[in-house]
């Protein structure tokens, strides 16, 4: 009888042995799986007393990959008493070896009937549009935006302005 219990004890022992590895091998294989590439945004909320066409706004982007390509995106949140249908900015995009890539950007708010074309309700609007297309983090580096209005050197009704680096999906 004593053997019997030895075998029993023994084939339990080896049940749990069995059942620790699997449970482990389940815990740390998801774990050396490469994560996914995500999305990030940053946004700098603007003074209730308006932006200065002299005050830019510098922003850092962020990204997972480093070998990665990114869209980014310049986003705008603006109050439904903004007077203008539209926003005209100066982007710098600045790269890793200091290379300055400048553009207007325009960004149409309103249609001629001056409806907004943003998303939202109430009194905030959110509108978008791309600034880079397919960019690595190297060409990338820091993004500069000023306000380019005509005639205008303190604009009111901007509430929000940001960036977002979205990864480009890998074709197969």
């Amino acid at each position: 009888m004593p053997k019997t219990n030895r075998s029993v004890r023994y084939l339990i022992a080896q049940a749990v042995a069995m059942t620790l590895f699997i449970a482990a091998a389940v815990l740390i294989i998801p774990s050396c799986q490469r994560k996914p590439v995500m999305s990030h945004a940053s946004f700098i909320h603007l003074p209730a007393s308006g932006w200065q066409r002299t005050l830019p706004l510098t922003f850092i982007p962020a990204y997972d990959d480093s070998a990665a390509s990114y869209d980014i995106k310049l986003a705008l949140r603006h109050a439904s008493s903004y007077r203008y249908r539209n926003l005209s900015l100066v982007v710098d995009i600045i790269g890793a070896d200091s290379t300055v890539n400048r553009q207007s950007v325009d960004v149409a708010l309103a249609d001629e009937y001056g409806n907004w074309t943003g998303g939202g309700f109430g009194a905030l609007y959110q509108d978008q549009v791309i600034i880079a297309h397919g960019v690595g983090p190297d060409a990338a580096r820091s993004i500069v935006v000023w306000q380019a209005m005509q005639g205008c050197d303190t604009l009111h009704g901007i509430n929000d302005l940001g960036i977002t680096t979205i990864p480009m999906k890998k074709r197969h």
